[in-house]
């Protein structure tokens, strides 16, 4: 039987990074193999799939910009459009996969399965994580049963959605976990073993691939707000000045606000600016008019999308033309 056809994309990250000490785990520069020398970290891969390799940039996920976001998205349009590519892996440093992830599977086609990964602890490191995870990626990727799955996270053995992975530790190799959620799957001694089909759980997650394209050239200004004590409302009105198009607040308990919060978030509300409420709490859904009036401040609740997924989610509908009341059924459906 012919092996499936892979497209492995290095973006750099941990994955790729190297130390100078074998045994340092924290200290150590990211992005530093190229794909080719990542690849021959991983034996067997060859027996999994047909792969191909290219490397659009190598680089920490800290610094990603919502241009690398769009050159990635492009590159999956092109590559779904090809019949000679059965599935694809991204390489991607792990402080910003979780979004990287939810933003190509809102932006793209979902036929072809996109498979994130990463890793912990760098290539250099004595027990390096990253290549049983790239190892498990493909493994998805070559999977009949992935078509239509759209993107996902394979991490430590589990398949999650995009939707709800997060990354919950800065340093285990168990870093992510899903959200109020369970993965959709795991990978073990090679092989597939879903607890949802994943076309089944895609089916279920909102899109907005056929409104982002053609993919716009840039992505509207989306800010995050955070909510403390003694939070300056001022902040508002000045990233407003920056041209933020949305603000997501990262609210107290329930997406709760202060008075003066709440008041300022309801002016720029007023002015057509996207206002939604998240929590900063590592679970639990903000749900619409539960403490919040949201109908009559004009705001929308991030239901269990986390702050910095709810405004890339945001950017990305704003992109795409929605207005509040659909932007708040996209969050309602995720």
């Amino acid at each position: 039987m012919a092996r499936p056809r892979v497209l492995l994309i290095a973006t750099g990250g941990t994955i790729a990074g190297m130390a100078t000490a074998g045994a340092r785990t924290l200290g150590y520069a990211a992005a530093a193999l190229p794909v080719a020398a990542l690849l021959e970290t991983v034996p067997g891969l060859a027996d999994l799939a047909e792969l191909s390799a290219e490397q659009p940039y190598a680089i920490g996920s800290q610094h990603l910009e919502s241009g690398h976001w769009l050159r990635l998205a492009a590159r999956v349009h092109q590559a779904a459009d090809d019949p000679g590519i059965d599935g694809i892996v991204i390489t991607h440093g792990t402080d910003t996969l979780e979004e990287t992830a939810l933003w190509l599977d809102l932006a793209c086609p979902r036929d072809t399965p996109v498979v994130l990964t990463g890793a912990m602890r760098p290539a250099s490191a004595l027990s390096a994580d990253g290549p049983m995870n790239l190892h498990a990626a493909v493994t998805v990727a070559a999977d009949p049963a992935s078509r239509g799955a759209g993107t996902v996270v394979a991490f430590n053995d589990q398949v999650f959605g995009p939707d709800r992975v997060a990354k919950f530790h800065t340093a285990r190799v168990d870093a992510f976990a899903a959200r109020d959620a369970a993965p959709l799957g795991l990978v073990l001694d090679g092989r597939c073993r879903w607890r949802v089909p994943p076309a089944e759980a895609a089916g279920r997650r909102p899109t907005l691939a056929a409104r982002l394209r053609p993919l716009p050239s840039a992505l509207p200004r989306v800010d995050l707000v955070a909510q403390q004590v003694d939070a300056d409302p001022d902040l508002v009105g000045w990233l407003r000045l920056r041209g933020a198009r949305g603000l997501v607040v990262a609210g107290t308990g329930h997406g709760s606000l202060s008075r003066p919060m709440q008041e300022a978030l309801a002016r720029a509300a007023a002015e057509g600016c996207r206002i939604v409420r998240a929590s900063r709490l590592p679970g639990g859904p903000v749900v619409r008019g539960a403490g919040v009036d949201d109908d009559a401040l004009g705001f929308v609740a991030a239901g269990f999308v986390s702050p910095h997924k709810a405004r890339l989610v945001t950017s990305a509908a704003i992109a795409a033309g929605l207005g509040p009341e659909a932007l708040q059924a996209v969050f309602d459906a995720l």
